[in-house]
């Protein structure tokens, strides 16, 4: 099965949304001053960051999943968007394509950081 042109550009078009909803939820919306930073303050007590940080250890994966980490962030969105809009329709091309659109979501992402942090 070829994939069309419509569906290659609606997996590109929906892989850079979700990168972008991803980058500025877990990035620029956690910064000191914005609306979630008092969650993601919250979340890092929860799951105790601190303790892990003198422990020489990273942040607690479940915290990255729900708000620390850019990449994270935007795999689970794309992952759970995909779930929920291909509900009962589950074949082997159904899974190829959110491999494409959960691995190009978080290119996009990570894409979407580095020009952040370069130019803004």
């Amino acid at each position: 099965m070829i994939i069309s042109t419509h569906t290659c550009i609606s997996i590109i078009f929906n892989a850079f949304l979700l990168a972008s909803l991803g980058f500025t939820y877990s990035t620029i919306l956690t910064e000191p001053g914005e609306i979630f930073s008092g969650l993601y303050k919250g979340l890092g007590i929860l799951f105790g960051n601190d303790k892990r940080e003198l422990k020489g250890k990273g942040d607690h994966p479940i915290f990255k999943m729900i708000i620390g980490c850019h990449r994270c962030v935007t795999g689970q969105m794309a992952l759970w968007f995909f779930v929920i809009l291909n509900y009962g329709l589950y074949t082997f091309y159904h899974i190829i394509y959110a491999g494409l659109i959960i691995g190009l979501s978080i290119l996009f992402a990570e894409t979407i950081k580095k020009i952040y942090t370069k130019w803004i």
